[in-house]
């Protein structure tokens, strides 16, 4: 071969490595594209009107923020991806799957280069990047669009370092890529908080791999940039933008010593989910530790305390490897529970310490010395790699088709974890939905024999019992939920609902009102509000909350139909015609609604020969 040839070969070498990456993130993924809204998609998505116009930009930068988007934490730019997805998809869940797989091809490209920087060595890089790739427990976060905070603030952490490794290579240059590595750290935070621990890890790499003279310079330098972003950031999320809600959330038992007990457990869990991703699960229980003597948590802290012991002997003997471990667990403090977390432990939350894992493997795999047996290390590394992915991908590419809906996603979730009162509580939903009433209500009582407290359970629970006509038990249960959050807006629109059956209107209006003052946006409650407006005959009244109503879900047939009867009575049947004309536009088959056009038309004769 001439040099010219090598020189040529060489030189795809690179495009060739990336185009499998491309296209073996994306084969992994494939099958997800079919699935629909699934997890908390519905209620961030679905039914949230907030991301259904640009006209609600503005408020991304606002304290009703919180009461429109449906997050706990500020995360503007993961609500700013929902608003370009629905702007190009509406409610396709097709076109949020692809935005997600394409979140996550972009995500290992990215790991690609960065790993080549530190590894100085295409091999290990590549193969700890198709690790990334199939591993299991990233198949939350690509199947869940709700969760795509975790892709995201993956996306722009591995930016920002990227971009710092080329900026900080020669001390003496000070270039773009620095601002651009600040401005990502800050889209990074401002997508999910985990990315907070940049700044630490970017110094721990200095201070493992860099000379130790230049660090007081990279103090004043570059490290200032990341500082004060972080400062505005924490002034943002907890004086300015502050969700009070977020003040509810609790450790473990109220109690940091559980909570240290309990998290070390969660920790060695996770250890083990990277190196065994068998039993995924949507929800995971973790009983609480409350004794230093608690069996689980002295095998945890053994096994922690080992790990600990070779991570320190590994700073002596490989400083990569040292490195990687010391990624996985800087990049999941965030996640410890330090500050306290509404869920202890998620798959989602791996996004960015299994990388510090993949790196340990890519380089544990990629090994060039002596000779085995009859094969090179060459030979043992590619059979070793390919049996490794193998095995990931045919599990992930399975997890997938757990996500396909909500049915399969919760039923498989309750058969893991079968005390998962969040499980019990979604199948007793769906039950309901497709008309088990029986088998609801059966799933609803054992997710409260869990969990007692469980607001969303009892509130569920109601709705079941008022739909099987046992309206005292219904009563009681939305009572409860008021009674463990007053504010707590889908129980006082049901309770509503509840008294207008009952004839007691003014009693339903009063719910009806609470239900939307700690809901701005609900467009049921504005409807329930308007229809029982329509039959007090205050029917101005009812043509304000009707118009609120499809405000805030512009397909709401319901709403349109109130609304068009609110205008009949109230005698505007010009505007009462062109409402109902919408309606049937929407759904031909409304009967209610012909009969209303039929009136209208009879009213239209009657007022003309007048």
């Amino acid at each position: 071969m001439t040099r010219r040839e090598t020189n040529i070969s060489k030189n795809l070498y690179l495009p060739i490595l990336i185009l499998v990456i491309v296209c073996f993130s994306q084969f992994i993924y494939l099958n997800s594209l079919s699935n629909q809204f699934a997890y908390d998609d519905e209620f961030t998505l679905v039914d949230n009107y907030f991301v259904k116009t640009w006209n609600n930009l503005p408020l991304l930068f606002s304290k009703d923020y919180f009461r429109y988007s449906g997050e706990l934490s500020y995360r503007p730019i993961v609500t700013l991806s929902y608003f370009i997805d629905y702007t190009l998809w509406k409610l396709n869940p097709f076109g949020f799957h692809l935005t997600n797989t394409l979140l996550h091809t972009l995500n290992s490209v990215l790991l690609f280069f960065l790993l080549k920087r530190i590894f100085n060595c295409r091999a290990t890089s590549f193969a700890a990047t198709l690790i990334f790739i199939c591993h299991p427990v990233l198949s939350e976060a690509v199947n869940a669009i709700s969760y795509r905070e975790d892709l995201l603030a993956t996306t722009f952490f591995i930016g920002a370092f990227l971009l710092y490794m080329k900026t900080s290579k020669d001390e003496w240059s000070f270039s773009p890529a620095y601002f651009a590595s600040v401005v990502c750290y800050l889209l990074g935070i401002f997508s999910k908080e985990m990315a907070i621990t940049l700044p630490l890890l970017i110094f721990l790499y200095d201070l493992i791999f860099a000379k130790k003279q230049s660090l007081s310079y990279k103090l004043t330098r570059y490290y200032t940039g990341y500082i004060l972003t972080t400062i505005f950031y924490l002034l943002m999320r907890f004086v300015v933008l502050h969700n009070p809600a977020e003040s509810h959330v609790s450790y473990p038992e109220s109690s940091i010593f559980v909570n240290f007990l309990t998290m070390s457990k969660v920790l060695v869990s996770y250890i083990k989910l990277f190196c065994v991703p068998v039993t995924l699960c949507a929800d995971y229980v973790i009983p609480y530790s409350t004794s230093l003597f608690d069996t689980s948590f002295v095998v945890s802290l053994l096994f922690l305390v080992a790990v600990i012991v070779i991570t320190y002997r590994l700073f002596f003997s490989s400083k990569i490897l040292f490195f990687s471990v010391v990624w996985f667990f800087v990049s999941l403090l965030p996640v410890l529970n330090i500050v306290p977390i509404e869920n202890i432990m998620a798959e989602r939350y791996l996004c960015l310490p299994i990388i510090g894992f993949c790196m340990v493997i890519g380089n544990l795999l990629v090994q060039r010395h002596n000779k085995i047996g009859p094969f090179n290390n060459a030979s043992i590394t590619v059979i070793l790699l390919v049996l490794i992915l193998a095995i990931f991908s045919f599990k992930t590419m399975k997890q997938n088709t757990v996500w396909t809906d909500q049915t399969v996603l919760w039923t498989n979730t309750a058969r893991i974890s079968p005390k998962s009162f969040k499980a019990h509580n979604n199948l007793g939903n769906i039950y309901r939905n497709a008309g088990r009433l029986d088998e609801a209500i059966v799933e609803l009582q054992y997710a409260l024999s869990l969990y007692n407290d469980y607001i969303d359970a009892h509130n569920n629970l109601g709705v079941t019992y008022r739909k099987k006509g046992m309206l005292k038990e219904a009563l009681w249960e939305y009572q409860r939920a008021l009674q463990i959050n007053p504010h707590y807006p889908y129980a006082h629109n049901n309770l509503g609902v509840l008294y207008a059956k009952s004839n007691y209107l003014d009693l339903a209006i009063n719910e009806f009102n609470n239900a939307v003052a700690n809901k701005p946006d609900y467009a049921d409650a504005y409807n329930n509000l308007g229809a029982t407006y329509i039959r007090k005959g205050l029917y101005e009244k009812a043509i304000q909350e009707c118009l609120k109503a499809v405000k805030y879900n512009n397909r709401y047939i319901d709403a349109y139909y109130n609304l068009g009867t609110a205008y009949f009575n109230n005698k505007q049947l010009v505007q009462a015609l062109e409402i109902t004309k919408l309606v049937l536009s929407i759904d031909p088959n409304h009967r209610d609604a012909q009969e209303l056009l039929n009136l209208i038309y009879e009213q239209k004769r009657l007022t003309e020969k007048r």
